[in-house]
């Protein structure tokens, strides 16, 4: 089984402006966190799925756990859709893989 953190390494990408991460929002999950889903990174939501309330969630999440203020993170993305491409500015790529591999859980783990 890959480990966490490469499974991580392989949902973050290069750009110009910063890391980004790819990942799928499930919303009207039972509880909310970020978890391993057949190698993607699944971020889960009690939210309802319309109206972008998952997506808000999704950055107070990012925002929240990972002590990053919330006008550094940016869905470039994926806005209207289940996957989503997540621009973090002013983060070193292999910092904001370090901080992801700590957040995420497999699942059965979400609490």
């Amino acid at each position: 089984m890959p480990r966490v953190e490469e499974i991580v390494r392989r949902n973050i990408e290069s750009s110009s402006r910063g890391p980004i991460l790819n990942l799928i929002v499930k919303p009207s999950s039972p509880s909310e966190g970020l978890v391993i889903e057949g190698g993607e990174l699944v971020f889960q939501t009690q939210e309802p799925e319309g109206r972008g309330r998952e997506n808000a969630a999704l950055v107070r999440f990012l925002s929240r756990s990972l002590n990053i203020p919330v006008s550094k993170i940016d869905i470039v993305y994926g806005a209207r859709e289940k996957h989503k491409r997540v621009l973090f500015l002013d983060i070193d790529e292999e910092r904001l893989v370090e901080l992801i591999s700590k957040l995420v859980m497999w699942p059965g783990e979400v609490s």
